[in-house]
């Protein structure tokens, strides 16, 4: 049995046009979030509060802040009513075996990932050097790939070990991470988190503030990946956006909508983890209960980027706008995925970067051609050292 219930063929497809909501929720079920720290910590809020989940689990491979962070969170849901199960066990991923015990044990119907090796974000708050700080930017988030690939390689391993069939939504670089991953072991995520769902969300408020008109009465449609967040319109996409059935495309400036509008946003810092994280246990709720929903969802079985989907049954279906074939989507996202230093991904699930982002890498000491996963710990570990010498490097400026 797979471990991710289904196969692309079976779960991607054009779906009718139609809504529905998640408002009544999943029947009873167990949610495990695997990572629990600035992203994990608010998707076990939302766990916390959300109908039809009956018992959370959380895994984190440190002492510290797990066992709080599961805590407050039994104690906020009580606060609201809830008499939901809560546990905590202490477990690193890089323990196969005994992640794998623990999987067999709980069972859980769905997986939310958000485990990393170390966040890259706080280099955001240092006080780089304006020329490392430019390389770093150069390099592009994709150069911090091996810290994000490699727990969820841990994790899809432990599944197999485990026997058990569940779903996983993956909150960390799921545009890369999903794809490498499902081209490596042939099964993997049933879908990622965040990413072009927030920009869906933002074009949305727009759209809203624009018209005048009720989110009801709005459609919008973006296929895109990760980098939108961070880079905009530029970076390769398609649009569109009906209001009442009539298309509205037109009246959206998207590059406003995504970049300044209502005010700039910073996603180098922890402030966005919120989005991802309620991205995520959405995702896990459509994907458990029986109601379909029309949402936007990043690498769903494998797919790079980002998409319109429905979500719901064990599912996700693609929901592209007319005129546009799942082949067209895909190449726009291999496309975009250049605005991240992903040249390729090949069909063995090595990552490849690209000429402009292996150069700015090696300006930061870093010499990386590719990402390969017999060579996951060694890139995390050189990717230890270049944080550690980047942060040493700021608080001496």
């Amino acid at each position: 049995m797979s471990p991710s219930r289904g196969g692309r063929g079976k779960n991607i497809a054009r779906a009718d046009r139609r809504t529905a909501t998640v408002d009544d929720g999943p029947p009873m079920s167990t949610i495990l979030v695997s990572g629990v720290g600035a992203l994990g910590g608010w998707a076990l809020e939302f766990l916390a509060r959300a109908p039809g989940v009956e018992r959370v689990v959380t895994v984190k491979r440190s002492p510290w802040g797990g066992p709080s962070w599961t805590t407050v969170a039994m104690l906020g849901s009580a606060i609201e009513g809830h008499t939901k199960q809560f546990e905590h066990h202490q477990v690193d991923l890089a323990d196969e075996s005994a992640m794998a015990r623990l999987l067999a044990e709980v069972r859980p119907d769905a997986i939310v990932h958000s485990a990393t090796v170390q966040s890259p974000r706080i280099l955001s708050g240092v006080a780089l050097d304006p020329g490392l700080r430019a390389e770093v930017r150069a390099a592009t988030f994709g150069m911090w790939l091996p810290w994000q690939l490699w727990p969820a390689t841990q994790l899809t391993r432990a599944i197999e070990l485990s026997g058990i069939d569940t779903h996983v939504v993956n909150a960390s670089f799921p545009d890369v991470v999903n794809v490498a991953i499902w081209r490596r072991f042939g099964h993997g995520p049933s879908t990622g988190a965040g990413n072009l769902e927030v920009c869906a969300a933002r074009v949305l408020r727009y759209a809203m503030a624009i018209t005048g008109r009720p989110a009801a009465e709005i459609d919008v449609s973006l296929v895109g990946s990760h980098a939108l967040l961070t880079r905009g319109a530029v970076v390769p996409h398609n649009f569109r956006l009906t209001v009442d059935g009539a298309d509205a495309t037109e009246q959206v400036d998207l590059t406003a909508a995504l970049s300044s509008w209502p005010e700039t946003i910073n996603w180098h810092g922890e402030i966005p983890n919120s989005l991802y994280a309620g991205s995520a246990v959405k995702n896990a709720l459509a994907l458990l209960g029986s109601e379909p929903l029309r949402t936007h969802v990043s690498a769903p079985m494998g797919l790079p980027g980002g998409y319109p989907a429905v979500v719901g049954s064990g599912t996700v279906q693609l929901r592209l706008p007319p005129g546009l074939d799942e082949a067209e989507a895909v190449a726009i996202n291999d496309r975009a995925a250049r605005f991240d230093g992903i040249e390729r991904i090949t069909d063995d699930g090595t990552v490849v970067y690209t000429a402009e982002s292996r150069a700015a890498m090696e300006n930061l000491g870093y010499h990386c051609e590719a990402v390969e996963f017999d060579d996951l710990a060694r890139r995390r570990d050189e990717l230890r050292e270049v944080y550690r010498r980047l942060t040493s490097e700021g608080r001496d400026a």
